[in-house]
């Protein structure tokens, strides 16, 4: 030992193991230090495992630093396939063709009430005019994968502000725009649609949805005031019979930017919650029935059928 009071490093050279010594004291350089469990140490200064200790301290610095940026980073510097498959899709949008698109949708595709879905590509086919025209294809054909396109985590990919969505392999799975042909299309369907209802729910904006639970028939509609009618029959019977439940002053509210929402309705202390699920994973149903009393669900029934709208 050349120096008294110098801090000290005990390092077991079995394990590699390195401790700092700072209560050691030594009383002359003829001083011994011997552990109890007789294992053979060595003292020495503590100057080369500090600047090993820096060194750790400083890599893990860096790899802090490179762990935050990839997170704040856009998605496009670290997941270039996802836009790869955007870029696949702008190609055949720009490419005009309609068979090569009909195959990049996934099946069926919800379209705003009374418009029927599209269960496959031929349908799609016979109702393209009504889907795409050139007004969409020019924005979606002149886009920017890196500007105009957001991945939202489980929910897709979405063009603009939810104009359009993608899933992760490039397929349409909501389209919320509607063609001028589309427009007309629905307007008439929305005439002929008064009379397949009973004639005290006739007087509506324009129908939303008709669903089947395993026990309920319902239909919501949006009423000239923005409000929402509810109205409920057994599912044995038509909508056209006197329905068992009609509640108005309904409100809409949307979760988040992928089109899910859901339509509230009151009647005492009841409360009625039909949830759409437009955006969501592949074994979700397309709605929900919530009935609450006080809070407390009493009721609670999966949609098992989408007759009209989502």
């Amino acid at each position: 030992m050349n120096r008294i009071g110098t801090k000290l490093m005990i390092e077991d050279e079995e394990s590699t193991l390195h401790f700092p010594l700072i209560s050691l004291q030594l009383i002359s350089k003829d001083d011994t230090w011997m552990p109890t469990d007789r294992k053979k140490w060595v003292v020495r200064s503590c100057a080369e495992p500090l600047v090993r200790i820096r060194m750790k301290l400083i890599t893990a610095t860096i790899l802090a630093c490179a762990i935050l940026l990839s997170f704040s980073c856009p998605l496009w510097s670290a997941e270039s396939n996802v836009e790869n498959t955007i870029k696949q899709f702008i190609n055949v949008v720009a490419g005009k063709d309609r068979k090569a698109l009909a195959h990049l949708v996934s099946y069926p595709l919800q379209r705003r009430a009374p418009l029927s879905s599209i269960d496959n590509p031929g349908q799609f086919l016979e109702v393209y005019d009504e889907i795409i025209d050139e007004k969409i294809i020019m924005a979606i054909s002149t886009s920017r994968a890196s500007s105009d396109w957001s991945e939202m985590g489980w929910r897709g990919i979405m063009f603009q502000n939810g104009l359009l969505w993608l899933d992760e392999e490039g397929k349409i799975t909501a389209i919320n725009y509607e063609t001028e042909k589309g427009k007309r299309k629905r307007a008439e369907l929305i005439k002929a649609d008064r009379s397949n209802v009973n004639n005290s729910l006739r007087n509506f904006a324009e129908p939303v949805l008709e669903w089947e639970t395993t026990k309920f028939r319902i239909r919501i509609d949006r009423l000239t005031d923005n409000k929402f009618r509810y109205s409920a029959w057994p599912v044995n019977k038509k909508t056209t019979e006197q329905p068992d439940l009609v509640l108005r002053n309904g409100s809409i509210t949307f979760d988040g930017s992928g089109g899910n929402h859901h339509y509230d309705f009151e009647s005492g202390p009841y409360h009625y919650r039909c949830i759409v699920n437009v955006i969501g994973a592949e074994m979700n149903p397309p709605g929900e029935l919530q009935v609450t009393r006080l809070d407390k669900v009493v009721l609670s029934q999966p949609v098992v059928k989408v007759i009209t709208g989502r």
